[in-house]
């Protein structure tokens, strides 16, 4: 890995906001892009740096590398060994060192006169994440629904109304991001993770870029909503079973189990009372196998409950939000 640092540490020492612009493509309008976060940033009087993580195998990014820099608050980090824009962001946010992180796009996504709004929202002590909320977005009749949709599911699986999920400018406590990108999860679910562990996620109205494009590499597809489904599949039953396997496994399990008790029942009552021959019948088999997986599949979900009993002396439902100090009676 290539590590590019152009501002001095020692001078600067840890900074307010990191930024991290997660990148990708072959560096085209990069270099007025990120000059114009620069400048509304500063524009906070806030202190930061921004990290650009990039791939620079393209010749025009390794071109809008070299220009850029000479930006004093500007480093970037390529070749990466990761793949895809949500590890490279997830990299960045385990490398933040100032108090908030600010997310942003490597392409034109908000305004970049609305990204004091989010740090400010994000300076709030009852704010842990502000993500953004366009206003402006202007969705073609195809894409409306497709979009209220994947709303839709979200707040039917994980009671979370999120309104503008797909936005990728984001900013919060830095301890905030770096503990919901444990999971490893796409970027768009960060603010849904946070919401889900409990901390208060606000949503921020802000206008989207003037010339506001999406890449086509990162435009919703047909191809994108299977694999959406499954990330979503995936997400909740780490959300929710996570800790509790048992309750995961066991609905899954005790259903089979049950219905294969009943049914092979059922077939040696007929065989005793009735007379009925099962040695022709493959119906005793299946029964009677559906009954064992069924006990199987609980009894992978009591193995797990095993290991989150002697594992949870080092395991943490919980953050500490306040420490008061003081004596009794004061």
């Amino acid at each position: 890995m290539t590590l590019h640092k152009t501002f001095d540490e020692a001078s600067v020492g840890e900074p307010e906001v990191s930024v991290i612009i997660a990148a990708d493509g072959d560096g085209q309008g990069l270099v007025a892009l990120i000059d114009s976060y620069c400048a509304a940033l500063e524009s906070t009087g806030k202190s930061f740096d921004a990290t650009v993580i990039c791939d620079d195998k393209e010749p025009g990014m390794r071109r809008a590398i070299a220009e850029l820099e000479g930006r004093t608050q500007v480093s970037f980090v390529s070749p990466r060994p990761w793949r895809g824009l949500d590890a490279a962001l997830i990299q960045g946010i385990r490398r933040a060192t100032g108090r908030i992180v600010l997310t942003l796009p490597g392409w034109q996504e908000i305004a970049p006169s609305e990204i004091p709004k989010l740090l400010e929202a994000a300076s709030r002590e009852d704010v842990d994440m502000a993500t953004g909320c366009r206003t402006d977005l202007g969705l073609s009749a195809l894409n409306r629904p497709r979009i209220a949709l994947a709303h839709g599911v979200l707040k039917l699986l994980f009671g979370q109304s999120l309104k503008d999920i797909f936005c990728r400018s984001r900013a919060g406590r830095t301890e905030t991001f770096q503990k919901v990108a444990e999971l490893g999860v796409r970027q768009h679910f960060l603010p849904l993770v946070a919401a889900s562990e409990g901390y208060n996620v606000e949503p921020v109205p802000v206008a989207s870029a003037e010339n506001a494009v999406t890449p086509e590499l990162h435009r919703l597809n047909a191809g994108s909503h299977i694999n959406a489904f499954f990330d979503m599949a995936s997400l909740y039953v780490a959300l929710k079973f996570l800790k509790r396997p048992l309750r995961f496994f066991g609905a899954i399990g005790l259903p089979l189990m049950t219905l294969g008790f009943f049914f092979t029942a059922w077939l040696v009552v007929s065989r005793l009372a009735f007379g009925t021959a099962l040695a022709d019948r493959p119906a005793l088999v299946f029964s009677v196998m559906i009954m064992v997986l069924g006990i199987q599949i609980m009894a992978l979900g009591l193995i797990g409950e095993i290991i989150i009993f002697a594992s949870s002396r080092r395991m943490r439902s919980y953050e500490i939000d306040k420490i008061l100090r003081g004596r009794l009676g004061d």
